[in-house]
């Protein structure tokens, strides 16, 4: 029996053992995991601080049982210490410290990304957390059910920034959130930014931008962050979230080769430099569908697929990973804003000259109330005419995501501006029109 050892029980994780259980009944995969969460949604994190989901536990995918009822074994709380790839071999470590030497025959790396910790004094106080995994969810929420802060700053503008600034907000802080850059969310066009800012700011959030916290201090019981120019705030805990990098320093002292954006090199069978070692999701670099170079996305929806494509070729498939587009959705409070595919500025680096085009429509009739309005915006390369990429912005009613779902589907496949419009999409005046707003902003390209 072959033997499928996979570090790491997140996305990629979970999903490869479970596409081999699919395709082969006789491998029954290990996978082990250095925490007692395998296979939660950690993006769900939010909405539990947020009160949006009742439960932690309501957070996992399956639990442990349903995994091991799928056959498939698991190993928690363990650490994976070193892989010996010659003797195919890894070594691990468990909360009891006691050490075990176990084979494979295959063997996957999911082991994640890493929370960056900026350089900020005081960052290792006991009022400062970050938010990646359950533990740091579980952490900060017992401090707030404990303490009952009533002001918070969130340090960082990005997805999960803005996502923890509402979150706070319907728990009832004062929520100040602070970017270094001089914008939030700066994986969308400028305008969409500042609706996205001023939402926040209606909900009560203060939003400060070009200031960098350099040091946070603790005085006869006063938290108090301090900035560049002069930035100064006193509150009662502090979330920091400036994004993620890969997990690779196991891998890398197996001799796992690194590309050039830090994750593990992988070709498009989610194969490394080392026979029989795979590696997906925020460990790994991903390749993009559009530059067709390799890029970093630390994406549930990315490992998952990376996941599905490591079972399947473990199981003697040849399957190979078709790429990404980075294609992202973000609620804050009632709206919603989703990219895919390449904006202007990564289509210039990639030498692509672009055409675009904008409209601000109706999501569906609007004498069938309450219709919504939606922004849309498309980028499509001059010279093929393909679109490359797109951008929506509207009300959560107004089927955003799914909507730049269609314009990711068109991307993937390569599609045409001319071609875009012989897509047959469903119509009925309560949800759409005779042509669905994402066909008439490209249609706003056929010239």
């Amino acid at each position: 029996m072959k033997k499928v050892v996979i570090i790491g029980a997140s996305d990629v994780g979970i999903s490869a053992a479970l596409r081999i259980r699919e395709l082969d009944d006789d491998i029954r995969p290990l996978v082990i995991a250095n925490n007692a969460f395998p296979n939660f949604s950690i993006c769900g994190i939010p909405f539990f601080l947020g009160g949006e989901v009742e439960k932690w536990q309501n957070l996992a995918h399956r639990d442990s049982d349903d995994i091991k009822e799928a056959g498939i074994d698991l190993m928690l709380e363990t650490e994976v210490t070193e892989i010996d790839s010659e003797e195919k071999m890894i070594q691990v470590i468990d909360k009891n410290d006691k050490k075990e030497k176990i084979k494979y025959d295959k063997l996957v790396l999911g082991t994640g990304g890493k929370t960056i910790v900026p350089p900020i004094e005081g960052i290792d106080l006991a009022e400062v957390f970050f938010m990646r995994w359950m533990d740091d969810a579980l952490k900060f929420n017992n401090f707030l059910e404990e303490n009952s802060p009533k002001k918070a700053v969130v340090v960082g503008g990005g997805y999960v920034g803005l996502e923890m600034t509402e979150a706070l907000i319907r728990r009832g802080l004062d929520v100040t959130l602070v970017e270094f850059e001089d914008t939030v969310l700066n994986t969308v066009n400028k305008s969409f930014r500042k609706i996205v800012q001023e939402k926040l700011e209606e909900k009560g959030a203060e939003i400060v931008t070009g200031k960098a916290v350099e040091k946070i201090e603790k005085k006869e019981g006063i938290l108090k962050v301090y900035g560049s120019e002069d930035f100064e705030i006193e509150t009662d805990t502090v979330l920091v979230s400036v994004g993620t990098k890969p997990n690779t320093e196991l891998g890398e002292k197996a001799g796992v080769e690194i590309g050039d954006k830090g994750a593990f090199k992988v070709n498009k069978k989610m194969e490394t430099n080392i026979e029989d070692i795979y590696a997906g999701g925020d460990c790994a670099e991903t390749l993009n569908a559009v530059s067709g170079k390799y890029a970093y996305y630390a994406l549930g929806s990315v490992a998952h697929k990376h996941g599905r494509i490591i079972g399947s070729n473990i199981c003697g498939q040849e399957r190979k990973f078709a790429g990404s587009l980075g294609t992202q959705a973000l609620k804050i409070f009632d709206t919603v804003v989703a990219r895919t595919g390449c904006d202007i500025e990564k289509a210039k680096e990639n030498g692509i000259e672009v055409i675009t085009a904008e409209i601000n429509t109706w999501d569906h009739k609007i004498y069938y109330p309450p219709a919504y309005e939606l922004k849309i915006k498309v980028i499509a390369d001059k010279d093929s005419r393909r679109i490359i990429g797109a951008q929506i912005l509207g009300n959560i009613n107004a089927e955003v995501s799914k909507r730049v779902d269609i314009l990711a589907s068109a991307i993937h496949n390569e599609m045409t501006i001319e071609e875009f419009s012989d897509l047959d999409l469903s119509y009925t005046p309560p949800l759409s029109s005779p042509w669905d707003p994402v066909q008439m902003v490209v249609q706003k390209l056929d010239k």
